[in-house]
């Protein structure tokens, strides 16, 4: 039997900047602002988080509900890198497979080194735990669980600094009285959707769309997953994709038009994936023309990405082998897909670019959804005049 110990760092940059500064231990303390700034709280403690202060939330805002006590803290993402690398290479000296999920996330498939811990995997986590805190002065919430996808939602469960088991043959027992958004891919969107067909746990969900087919029924699959005669894959988001099109009011073959309209549907797909919390490895670009012919093209990612820039990089390659100088287009369309868990994705480049480019567009999502979709709009998305 499979075996598999998801680890995951609780509230990790803040709790970096605590380890290096005591005198912030028990103090509200948010990374990703300066107060008095514009800027998005990227990473509360859970000091702050007992006020109701939650990630990607203005600094404004999180300022309201914080005592005149609380620490505001730009941040220092090539320190929370080398945190990570050493957090990872403990992880190293474990298991023979370690997965780094994230920045602060990691999954390690442990079967074959129970037999070091008298078969006892409790054990084994509470070890990885203790020595965590011991060298790095940081908790890690663990779960483990007979599935990937399920090892996820445990350690989740109880943090911070939580450690929870789900048995093999208990993982219906155990997940069904569970609010349904527990589960990794389904978000603020789909939850709501998921609770007017009468879901609210995931024990309606696994009664109820067992039998389905597409992305919901994969992830029934994944959580109910205990097999052991085939590769295990990571199901840490929902099989579904995110897509926006557009059909012009006459047909076109103004490329500045159509890369206009791409951007502004890129842009609209990315602001879905900041919102739901995930990350797209898969770009696909769909050209309909005069004569109502579709042809698509996709091109996956070498890592996932999240922010315009990144998706529209992908989308203009693929545009050029779909727009011939002399076809005149009546549609267009972009899809993001195979997507994953946001979380650190943005984060693994060490100079810090994309989380500069994903704070900045946190910012324009949370100025339109204020002010309105047209009071901030990129230059790209408007042809030039």
């Amino acid at each position: 039997m499979r075996q598999y110990l998801h680890l995951d760092l609780d509230s990790f940059y803040a709790s970096v900047e605590t380890a290096l500064r005591p005198e912030l231990r028990g103090v509200p303390v948010c990374v990703g602002g300066q107060r008095g700034g514009r800027g998005i709280v990227t990473c509360p403690n859970y000091a702050a988080r007992a006020y109701g202060v939650r990630t990607a939330m203005s600094v404004r805002a999180a300022e309201q509900l914080l005592p005149s006590t609380a620490v505001f803290l730009r941040g220092n993402f090539r320190l929370y890198g080398e945190y990570s690398r050493r957090v990872m290479a403990i992880l190293e000296s474990y298991a023979p497979e370690v997965r780094q999920k994230s920045i602060d996330e990691a999954l390690m498939e442990v079967s074959g080194c129970l037999h070091f811990w008298g078969n006892d995997p409790v054990r084994m986590a509470r070890a990885i735990k203790d020595r965590v805190r011991e060298e790095t002065e940081l908790t890690i919430s663990a779960g483990l669980a007979p599935n990937p996808l399920c090892a996820k939602i445990a350690a989740g469960l109880r943090k911070p600094d939580g450690l929870v088991l789900i048995r093999h043959g208990m993982i219906r027992d155990t997940l069904a009285p569970l609010p349904v958004d527990v589960v990794p891919g389904i978000g603020k969107k789909t939850a709501p959707r998921l609770r007017m067909q009468g879901i609210f746990t995931v024990g309606d969900l696994l009664t109820r769309a067992q039998e389905r087919d597409g992305w919901l029924g994969s992830l029934v699959q994944a959580l109910l997953d205990e097999s052991d005669d085939r590769a295990h894959g990571d199901h840490e988001a929902a099989e579904h994709s995110i897509s926006r099109d557009r059909t012009f009011g006459r047909d076109t073959a103004d490329r500045e038009e159509i890369e206009s309209t791409l951007f502004m549907l890129t842009e609209r797909c990315c602001k879905t994936l900041r919102a739901e919390r995930l990350a797209a490895s898969t770009v696909t670009v769909k050209v309909r023309y005069a004569d109502f012919t579709t042809v698509q093209k996709q091109e996956t990612l070498p890592s996932a990405v999240v922010n315009e820039e990144q998706v529209f990089a992908a989308v203009g390659l693929l545009l050029g082998d779909l727009l011939p100088p002399w076809r005149f287009v009546r549609l267009v369309g972009v899809k993001v897909s195979n997507l994953s868990p946001l979380e650190g994705q943005q984060l693994m480049l060490d100079d810090g670019e994309s989380e500069r480019l994903f704070q900045l567009h946190q910012e324009v999502d949370a100025l339109q959804k204020k002010f309105g979709e047209k009071s901030v709009r990129w230059g790209k998305s408007e042809p030039q005049v």
